[in-house]
């Protein structure tokens, strides 16, 4: 799990995620009668909510910056050289 090389179908977790869900069953095991307990389980709902913000920051980095930057390196570049090599092959013409 700690790899993100899970058996299930979904996608690997961050490891911020896998810590929160650890942290929060054992605080459970503990009890809420114990300090450390209820710390480690507040402690594991926050490194949770962190994983499910980093998880939506990437995201929504990937549609928004990378995609596009991708698309442009891929197709638009690759249109400006042929348009280049064209303009080259009139210039000695």
């Amino acid at each position: 799990k700690v790899r993100g090389q899970n058996k299930g179908g979904t996608k690997p977790q961050q490891p911020v995620g896998f810590l929160g869900e650890f942290m929060l069953k054992n605080g459970r095991e503990l009890g809420e009668d114990s300090t450390f307990g209820t710390a480690m389980v507040e402690m594991g709902e926050s490194l949770r909510q962190l994983s499910e913000v980093k998880d939506a920051f990437d995201l929504n980095v990937r549609q928004n910056f990378l995609d596009p930057l991708d698309h442009v390196k891929n197709k638009d570049l690759k249109e400006i050289n042929h348009h280049r090599k064209k303009l080259q092959g009139r210039r000695l013409d």
